[in-house]
C-alpha cells in the first residue's frame, strides 16, 4: 500500500473521530436514550428545528421535486406525445407529400411517355405518309416515263407508218395513169350516179369499179377529219352519199362524196381507196381495177389503179381547192372564155348552118389546117363532114381515156 493511501485513510478516521467528538461535546443536543431512535433522531436542545423537522421539510420539498418532476415529466410526455403527434402528422404528411409527389410524378412520366408515343406515332405516321407520297411521286413518274415512251413509241410507229405508207403510195402513183377524163367514163359516172341517185357539185370526189367486192371511198379534209363508211357526214360539209357493195349488190358499184355547191374549204385533199371485203361471187377475181374521178371546180381528172385482199389502204392522189373567192373568179373566167369562144365559132360559120368545116374550125381556133384536122375527124362523131360547138368541146379534152370495161379484168376467167 503506498504512502498516498496510508495518509488518505488516516484522514478520513481522523476526520470520523473529530466528528463524533464534536456531536456528543455540543450542548444544544440531548441524545435520547430510549430503545432505537425516533423520528426526531437526534434532538437539539435549543429552539431552532430538529432533525425531523428538517426531514419533513426535506420531503415536502422532495415532494414538491416529485410533483414538479412528474409535472415536468408530464409535461414532458405531453409534449414528448404532441412531438409524437406532430412528428407522426408530419411524418404522415411528408408520406402524402411523398405519395403526391410519386403520383404526379407518375403522372408526369405517363404524360411525357404518352407525348413521347404520340411525338413517335406522329413521326411514324408522317415517315409512312412521306413513304407513300414517295412511292405515289414515283409511281406517277414511273407512269409519266411510260407515257412518254410510249407517246414517243406511237410518233416513231406513227412517223415509221407515215414514211413507210408514203414510199407506198410514192410507188403506187408511179403506176396509178392520170389524165384528163375523156366523153365515155364521164358518162358512164354519170350513169351510175344516177342509178344510185347520188349528187354532184363543184367539188367531188367518185369512185367506180367493174366487180361485186367491196372497195372504200375515203377522203381525208383540210382539217384533217377523215370522210369514209363510218363517218359519211362531215364537219367540213362532204358527204358521203353513195356506199356500194356493202353486200355483193351489183358489178357496176359507184362510191360519192360531194359537198355542196361552193362550200368546200380551201386546202388539199387526200384521196384513198381501201380494199374492205372480197365476196364470194362470180367476176370477182383480183387484182380489182378501179378508176377515180376527180372534179375540181369543173376540172375533172381520172385516177386508175387495182387493189387486192389484204393490200394496204392506196393513197390515189391528192388535188388542192381554190377558195371560194378563186373558184368563183375562175368559173367567170371560164365562162368568159367558153362566150369568146361562141363567139368565135358564130363568126366562123358563114353559112349560119351552126356547123364547121375543117376550114372554119381552123378560122374560129387558130389551129393551122393539120391540127383543124385532127380535132374535126375526132369530133365529127356522125362523119357528116362537119362539127358543132359541142362536137368539138367533147373532142378538145384530152383523148385516150381507158375503156371502163377493160377495168374489170378478164371477166371470162371469174
Amino acid at each position: 500500500m503506498g504512502v498516498e493511501t496510508i495518509v488518505t485513510s488516516i484522514a478520513l478516521v481522523g476526520g470520523f473521530v473529530i466528528g463524533l467528538w464534536y456531536i456528543f461535546t455540543r450542548k444544544d443536543v440531548s441524545i435520547s436514550a430510549r430503545q432505537g431512535m425516533n423520528p426526531e433522531g437526534l434532538r437539539y436542545g435549543s429552539a431552532a428545528p430538529g432533525f425531523g423537522s428538517a426531514k419533513k421539510e426535506i420531503d415536502r420539498k422532495l415532494a414538491l421535486v416529485e410533483t414538479r418532476r412528474r409535472r415536468q415529466q408530464m409535461i414532458s410526455s405531453r409534449l414528448a406525445a404532441e412531438n409524437a403527434e406532430r412528428l407522426a402528422r408530419d411524418q404522415l404528411e411528408q408520406s402524402r407529400a411523398k405519395q403526391e409527389a410519386e403520383r404526379q410524378q407518375m403522372m408526369e412520366d405517363a404524360r411525357i411517355a404518352a407525348q413521347e408515343e404520340a411525338r413517335l406515332a406522329s413521326e411514324a405516321a408522317q415517315k409512312v405518309r412521306e413513304q407513300q407520297e414517295e412511292a405515289r411521286r414515283r409511281d406517277e413518274e414511273e407512269a409519266r416515263l411510260a407515257m412518254e415512251r410510249e407517246n414517243q413509241r406511237q410518233a416513231d410507229f406513227l412517223a415509221a407508218e407515215e414514211t413507210r405508207l408514203a414510199e407506198i403510195a410514192a410507188a403506187q402513183q408511179q403506176q396509178i395513169a392520170s389524165s384528163n377524163t375523156n366523153s365515155k367514163a364521164i358518162k358512164e359516172l354519170q350513169a351510175r350516179l344516177a342509178r344510185e341517185g347520188a349528187k354532184s357539185s363543184d367539188v367531188q370526189v367518185s369512185l367506180m369499179w367493174n366487180n361485186y367486192n367491196d372497195l372504200d371511198l375515203h377522203i381525208v379534209c383540210p382539217s384533217g377529219e377523215r370522210i369514209h363508211g363510218g363517218n359519211k357526214v362531215s364537219a367540213c360539209g362532204g358527204e358521203l352519199d353513195v356506199d356500194a357493195n356493202v353486200r355483193a349488190e351489183t358489178r357496176k358499184p359507184v362510191e360519192n362524196v360531194f359537198w355542196p355547191e361552193g362550200t368546200a374549204p380551201a386546202g388539199q385533199y387526200h384521196v384513198y381507196v381501201h380494199y374492205y371485203k372480197k365476196h364470194k361471187k362470180r367476176r370477182s377475181k383480183d387484182p380489182t381495177k378501179f378508176t377515180i374521178m376527180v372534179n375540181n371546180g369543173g376540172e375533172m381528172t381520172e385516177y386508175s389503179s387495182e387493189l387486192s385482199k389484204g393490200d394496204p389502204i392506196m393513197q390515189v392522189c391528192s388535188f388542192d381547192v381554190s377558195s371560194k373567192a378563186e373558184r368563183e373568179q375562175l368559173k367567170r373566167e371560164l365562162e368568159t372564155e367558153l362566150d369568146a369562144l361562141k363567139h368565135r365559132f358564130i363568126d366562123a360559120d358563114i353559112d349560119g348552118s351552126a356547123q364547121l368545116s375543117v376550114e372554119e374550125l381552123a378560122a374560129a381556133t387558130g389551129m393551122s389546117m393539120e391540127e383543124a384536122e385532127i380535132i374535126h375527124k375526132k369530133a365529127d362523131k356522125d362523119g357528116d363532114g362537119t362539127i358543132s360547138l359541142e362536137e368539138y368541146l367533147s373532142a378538145s379534152e384530152v383523148p385516150g381515156a381507158p375503156d371502163l370495161e377493160s377495168l374489170s379484168g378478164d371477166d371470162s376467167s371469174n
